[in-house]
This record gives structure tokens, sequence and C-alpha cells, in this order.
């Protein structure tokens, strides 16, 4: 019985010392860790476009899926939907949309939650790498549990006082989830099946959720780097007069 006990309190003292080694670590160490299991900074700055194809499961609609990027800010993102074309952009300056579903035919400026969290998925590194230089101050949260996995919760507050979460795998140091909050609402991404692309981890599969209410799953297929991208697919089309 003594030596149970012992064993007990030897596994809690254990469990308390490692509770502790987590809490320890510092936003910056957080932060190199993301950035070193994602393929390292100098790995990183090599990749100048990346083009992403996969499938889209959005509430009982298939759709195919195709992500353009190019340093340092331009995106655009396109939704095959039963033969209608969806495309989400932004050319650095604006972001825009084409949506034949909502009666957009013609491109418009975005406003509001939605073209702030496209301005926030066009950073090409994401908010973590050089987050001081992009003005975001990282406040340490804590250590939480989703998924049955520890996971160590950023708070990101950017120079107009827009927050985002980032929840990092305590095992990994990979992106678990990011949750964006503007006006209100909020956009959530789970990330997960990370592989291994020249050398730099991508998540494969992503859910999306709006307010807690799943909205899609995104199953990747493909990711290429550094492949040529004309400047002129990031920029809305002028309409003919």
């Amino acid at each position: 019985m003594i030596r149970r006990f012992l064993a007990v309190g030897v596994s809690t003292f254990a469990l308390l010392a490692a509770a502790q080694t987590v809490f320890a670590q510092t936003v910056d160490e957080l932060v190199a860790r993301n950035v070193q299991a994602k393929g390292g900074l100098e790995k990183l700055r090599t990749i100048q476009t990346v083009k992403q194809t996969g499938r889209l499961n959005m509430q009982g609609m298939e759709a195919t899926q195709t992500i353009y990027a190019k340093r340092p800010n331009l995106l655009r993102q396109e939704l095959n939907m039963g033969g209608q074309l969806v495309v989400m952009a932004f050319d650095g300056q604006t972001p825009w949309m084409i949506n034949p579903n909502l009666g957009a035919t013609a491109p418009i400026a975005m406003t509001g939650p939605l073209a702030e969290m496209i301005k926030e998925q066009s950073s090409f590194d994401g908010p973590l790498v050089d987050y001081k230089v992009k003005g975001y101050l990282i406040d340490l949260v804590g250590v939480e549990t989703m998924g049955g996995r520890r996971v160590h919760h950023l708070k990101l507050t950017n120079k107009n006082l827009q927050v985002q979460h980032c929840y990092l795998d305590a095992e990994t140091g990979l992106e678990a989830k990011l949750v964006s909050q503007n006006e209100g609402q909020s956009f959530e991404q789970e990330l997960s099946d990370y592989r291994d692309i020249d050398g730099i981890k991508v998540p494969f599969s992503i859910r999306t959720l709006s307010n807690g209410v799943q909205q899609g799953q995104i199953i990747v297929e493909k990711v290429e780097f550094n492949v040529k991208i004309d400047d002129a697919i990031f920029r809305m089309p002028r309409l003919n007069r």
C-alpha cells in the first residue's frame, strides 16, 4: 500500500512538473517551435507562390476548390459548385468576389467580416511569422484540451484591435485550430492530417465553422510551391461600360 501511495505521489509530481514546463514556455518559444515544425524559417521564405487544389463539402453540396497565393499578400480562392464559379480574392488593397449563387455575376468589392477574414488569410506566412514586425500582440492564454489533445491557446491582436485565436498542438507545435472574430461573428478552421510537401508541413484536412456551427470540410488533394502565377488573376476585373 505504501509503495502504491509513493508511486501515485511520484506520478502526481511528474504531472505537475510537466504542467509547469508547459506553462513556462514563452510566446516566442512557442512561435519559434511552430515555425520550425512547419519546415523552418529559411525553408518557408523560399516559397514565393502556392497553388492548392481540393474538394469541399459544404452543407451537403460538393465543390472543387483551387487556391492561389503569392507573396506578400495576394490571394484568390475559386469554388466550382455545380458549374457555377465562385471567386473570392484579395489584390493587396481590395477584397472582392464573384458569386452567381447570390446574384453577383459581376465582381464586387467586399466589406464587413468576410472581407476582414480574406485579408487575414492573405498573409502569406500567416500571422505568427515575424508577428512583431506585422504589429501583432500575442498573449498566451494557457494550455487547454481539444479533441483529447493538449493545445497552447494564443490570443493575437492586430494594430486594428481585431482578435484571432491560434491553438498550437502541444506535441507537434503545429496549428490545430484558428479562430477569427469580427463584429460578433466567429470563423473557425480546424486543421489536421498534416503532410510533408517539399519539406513543408501542410494540413490536408480543414473543417470550417461559423459561430460554432460546421459549414464545410475541405479535403486537400494537391499542393504545389513556386508555380508561375500571374498577378492579374488577383485583381478585380473592370466592368466594360
